[in-house]
């Protein structure tokens, strides 16, 4: 009986094992380094070099818009209300300033322009009343009280004039050839200054009201590049850098530089970057969008040329290569940060910071080296 308990234990014990065995299989080692004997190297075209320092300015790779500033777009608008009679503009049209832009008719403006005249006409006339009523009373034949009545009309008729002319010539009608009697039947709207016309809202024979916005001018000459830039990007930034603007169609890149770098950090993490151009293009439109190359300060720093740098398992390494004694080497993965680019040259340092990259590396064959690590990887 004892005998066969045992034999019983000593089953389940080996079925435990084997159990075990299943549960906790054999880790995989990973791959650290690819080997190539004396022939490979010899036929890889492999060479290698110390990184040397060089200088390199760091371009920040960005897109915006052409901007103006609000206080240099106009909205036109009339200070009365009436008929369009006449629309002298397109849109997108340069215009000049003073450049007739419209023509608008209000049966009120003539009325207007009457009531001006006649209180033009009685001022005369009250002018002569207060200095006669003047010389009467300096002779005690007239009153006080006549004296002020008539100053106190003339004030009034002064103030009424005062009023209608602010009004007429808000409304853009010509008081010279008013005071000489013409009265004008349309306001003749003109350009404030140079620009160019955009957002026409208007028709010919329309009627347009007060808070109507008929159209918009843009001063081109404060046209500006207005660039979108990442956050981490902007702690490179300095006012005068040169910025290049590329535009769809265009073939010559446009040439501007940073006047204004903004404060505030978008909910997207980007800065705004506001930029002059170093020649106005009247071509370019508000609006029209770009892509940008902005050319940080230059830096000397630790270089190797870009084609030495491959991506291995989601991290940016170079090579490093150690002979063996057969006449091989062994290449070991170096991961790197990458500082800046510039002309197929990178500017590298380790990610440990505590080992710097002063041995050679591979310049040319890293991505032969490159294949051969995969490859390796997969059949382990």
């Amino acid at each position: 009986m004892m005998k066969k308990l045992s034999f019983v234990f000593t089953l389940l014990m080996l079925v435990a094992s084997c159990a075990d065995n299943n549960v906790q299989p054999e880790k995989k080692a990973q791959l650290t380094s690819v080997v190539f004997n004396a022939t490979q190297l010899k036929n890889s075209g492999i060479t290698e070099e110390i990184p040397s320092q060089r200088i390199i300015g760091n371009a920040i790779l960005a897109t915006g818009t052409v901007e103006v500033p609000p206080q240099n777009k106009t909205v036109i608008s009339a200070t009365f209300g009436g008929f369009i009679r006449s629309l002298d503009v397109l849109d997108g049209m340069l215009v000049k300033k003073g450049q007739v832009l419209l023509r608008v008719e209000n049966p009120e403006l003539i009325s207007i322009q009457q009531e001006y005249l006649e209180v033009i006409a009685n001022m005369e006339y009250l002018q002569s009343e207060k200095e006669r009523q003047q010389l009467l009373v300096d002779k005690d034949a007239g009153t006080m009280k006549s004296f002020q009545s008539a100053k106190a009309q003339l004030a009034v008729a002064k103030a009424k004039k005062s009023g209608l002319q602010a009004k007429l010539e808000m409304a853009g009608i010509n008081m010279l050839q008013l005071n000489q009697g013409t009265i004008q039947k349309q306001i003749t709207i003109r350009a404030p200054f140079n620009g160019a016309v955009t957002k026409i809202n208007v028709e010919v024979g329309a009627y347009m009201n007060l808070e109507d916005h008929l159209l918009e001018i843009i001063d081109l000459q404060h046209a500006h590049a207005e660039v979108t830039v990442f956050e981490k990007d902007a702690q490179l930034l300095e006012i005068g850098q040169a910025v290049e603007l590329n535009f769809p169609g265009e073939i010559e890149k446009v040439h501007s530089t940073i006047f204004l770098i903004g404060k505030e950090i978008g909910k997207d993490r980007t800065v705004k970057v506001h930029c002059h151009f170093k020649k106005e293009n009247k071509n370019i439109p508000p609006g029209a969008y770009f892509k940008a190359v902005i050319h940080t300060k230059d830096r000397k720093l630790l270089a190797v040329p870009s084609e030495s740098i491959v991506e291995l398992n989601g991290k940016n390494v170079v090579f490093r290569g150690v002979d063996d004694s057969k006449g091989g080497k062994r290449f070991i993965p170096i991961e790197v940060k990458i500082l800046a680019t510039e002309n197929e040259w990178s500017a590298i340092e380790s990610v440990d910071k505590n080992r710097k990259i002063n041995y050679p590396v591979v310049r040319n064959g890293a991505y032969a080296i490159y294949s051969s690590y995969i490859l390796a990887s997969e059949s382990e």
